[in-house]
């Protein structure tokens, strides 16, 4: 053990604050109070402060004067756990770290205790093609009722419980946008359904699945779903058009099982079950050990209200239990709460469990590995210490002039992602294009309102509320809001913007002809063309060419055209006019008279 030594730069400020905190009346303890020292490790504030011994209130006002925000079940790192110890006059002492494991041999560690894991299966397709109403079936519960416009919006990860043995299935959302979760989805999965609805046959995102499938070296079972609408003859084209990208039936000499099925109706979901389950016990490496530190995946995080951040995860060795400290991709923490799929409180998960979890020090990306780590291995250099209030937005470069101007806010991170991409290909196909000012996660705040007001930006929610300050305030700033429970509805919407702000593109076209059938010196006004209309329109701001037999002799804007000696916008064909032209004056009968105009392109 040695000395943790907090920095020169901060003696000062730490002395001055404690002069003036120590005069606020029992926020001062004897030295028989204070505790004998304290391990330099990060924890939660309400942890420092049981180990201070100090009122947490207390402690969190020294936070907060030293810049930091943060509430009772947030973790700080080993260097602010330092600062409040000298603050309080506790010894600081650091633990000797163990040695760290790199990924591949945590992943690699074999325990004592064996334990049989569920199969994970991911259910993939193309939208609309009934995947979550398979899924309903087998769970027997009504979730694709819940989705919005009948498309699954994020992974759900649900433990089924069937005559044939326990799985667990991943619903993954078929629309196009939602490619890179569905590519989640697949990367921890032991086998695939790919489901194909026979009466839409093979679509894009049926190939897509398939190929990720196949790079991601997962088994796959094709559900040739909707058999009920369908003749025998469709079928069969659908097998075929499958047949052709790669997937060939086993009854065709291939290796891959085509189960045809209802969702609706319930047909040959036994006979799937089966397959799956036989295909699980063929492919084995699902023993996993309940001895060894718990390690999974993140399918999906969010904030939730008076839980903070938290995000979904399959488990895939060793038990995780409340109170075990963790690594995530940039967070890290102490679990706070576990629930199942059901949403059940639980205080422990074995492997295969989809299961939520709280205590991140911040929103984890969907794909991050999650892993259980001894508490003193949390040391400073591996975390970065920040403000540890939510941070709501990521805010980006300077908008791009004539660009609409967007704050996007999701309710979860691969949401959020999945957002931002579908808006970054719709700019690079539009004109003046779509400027993200900023993007989130969570509720439509003040802030966002505010700095939407200071962009001139329109505030864009998918899945997501505004609380009451933001709403009066955005009445009050007359900024624009709109929210949306569906993706493609909001891409719609900034489709049709973009259009309207679109520049028109205008092309000169000949719009008709006239010919001269007599000349007019008129005093005070100058040379007039009497003509006939025997082609098209003429308007009174086109550009005319003048031909003599076939010669170009002139050409100007009308700058008069008149008929029955009264001003008009336009002259039809089989009308007499007459007009004048900039710039010509030499008109002689007979000539021929092409008109032109400025109109939109084609």
């Amino acid at each position: 053990m040695r000395e943790c030594k907090s920095t020169p730069k901060t003696k000062l400020k730490l002395r001055v604050l404690k002069r003036l905190m120590s005069r606020k009346k029992g926020w001062g303890m004897t030295d028989e109070q204070q505790k004998p020292g304290i391990v330099c490790v990060p924890m939660t504030v309400g942890e420092l402060a049981e180990k201070l011994n100090r009122p947490v209130n207390a402690v969190i006002v020294m936070l907060l004067k030293q810049g930091i925000v943060a509430t009772r079940n947030q973790v700080v790192t080993a260097e602010v756990v330092a600062r409040a110890a000298e603050f309080f006059d506790v010894p600081v002492i650091e633990a000797v770290s163990e040695k760290r494991e790199s990924v591949r041999e945590r992943a690699l560690l074999v325990g004592r205790l064996p334990y049989e894991r569920m199969p994970v299966v991911v259910v993939v397709g193309h939208v609309d093609h009934g995947k979550t109403t398979l899924l309903d079936y087998i769970r027997k519960t009504r979730v694709a009722a819940r989705e919005k416009g009948g498309i699954t919006q994020h992974i759900g990860a649900y433990e089924a419980h069937t005559d044939h043995g326990n799985l667990v299935f991943i619903d993954t959302p078929g629309h196009e946008a939602f490619s890179v979760m569905r590519s989640r989805g697949l990367s921890i999965a032991d086998l695939a359904v790919l489901v194909v609805g026979v009466d839409n046959g093979v679509q894009p995102q049926t190939i897509e699945a398939y190929e990720l499938a196949k790079a991601a070296q997962v088994p796959i079972v094709v559900a040739l779903n909707k058999i009920d609408k369908v003749t025998p003859k469709q079928i069969e084209e659908v097998r075929h058009a499958l047949n052709k990208i790669g997937l060939v039936p086993e009854e065709w000499g291939g290796e891959t099982v085509f189960i045809p099925v209802s969702a609706l109706k319930g047909d040959g979901v036994d006979q799937l079950l089966d397959m799956l389950m036989l295909q699980a016990k063929m492919i084995g490496g699902l023993t996993s050990y309940l001895d060894v530190p718990s390690l999974g995946f993140v399918l999906e995080s969010r904030f939730e209200k008076g839980r903070g951040p938290v995000a979904t995860v399959i488990n895939r060795t060793g038990v995780l239990r409340i109170g075990d400290s963790f690594v995530c991709g940039n967070a890290f923490g102490k679990v706070s709460s576990i629930k199942d799929f059901a949403g059940t409180s639980i205080k422990e998960a074995k492997p295969s469990e989809p299961i939520v979890i709280a205590g991140f020090s911040e929103l984890p990306r969907a794909g991050d590995m999650f892993k259980v780590v001894p508490a003193a291995a949390l040391k400073a250099e591996h975390i970065e210490e920040r403000a540890l209030s939510p941070s709501a937005l990521t805010v980006a470069s300077a908008p791009r002039p004539g660009a609409i101007r967007v704050i996007v806010k999701a309710d979860t991170a691969s949401g959020k992602e999945v957002l931002v991409s579908s808006l970054e290909k719709l700019s690079a196909k539009a004109h003046s294009g779509v400027s993200i000012v900023a993007s989130g996660v969570g509720t439509i705040t003040e802030s966002d309102i505010a700095l939407a007001a200071d962009t001139q930006a329109m505030v864009l929610g998918l899945h997501v509320k505004m609380d009451a300050q933001a709403t009066r305030l955005a009445q009050e700033f007359q900024v624009t809001v709109k929210l949306f429970d569906i993706i493609y509805k909001l891409l719609e919407m900034l489709e049709e913007l973009l259009q309207r702000g679109k520049p028109v593109k205008k092309v000169i076209k000949k719009t008709g002809e006239a010919v001269v059938l007599k000349v007019f010196d008129i005093k005070k006004l100058g040379i007039v063309a009497g003509a006939q209309m025997v082609d098209g329109t003429c308007n009174r701001n086109s550009t005319v060419k003048i031909f003599r037999s076939a010669r170009l002799v002139g050409k100007g804007s009308i700058s008069s055209l008149q008929r029955d000696r009264n001003s008009v916008k336009e002259v039809r064909k089989g009308f007499e006019c007459a007009f004048m032209v900039d710039g010509f004056t030499d008109w002689q009968v007979d000539d021929r008279v092409e008109c032109y105009s400025e109109v939109k392109e084609d």
